[in-house]
């Protein structure tokens, strides 16, 4: 039981940091920011996406290695 309630405690905090991440990305515009680094606004913008696809890519890979759903 005890496993169960760690799993699922894991698991929810998990899925918060994806929420807050989702929140994130839901801000982000085409025109949000200054481009300090000269790459172009639409760029930018990729960048920003990119960066945070990898960093959700990240959170999905550890909730793997530390959920373990059949594990008693």
């Amino acid at each position: 039981m005890a496993h169960d309630e760690f799993n699922s405690g894991v698991r929810h905090g998990f899925s918060m940091a994806k929420l807050a991440l989702r929140d994130i990305d839901r801000q982000l515009s085409d025109c949000e920011g200054e481009d300090i680094y000269k790459v172009g606004k639409s760029n930018l913008y990729n960048i920003k996406k990119d960066f945070l696809h990898e960093i959700y890519g990240a959170i999905n890979k550890s909730m793997e290695e530390e959920v373990h759903e059949n594990d008693y």
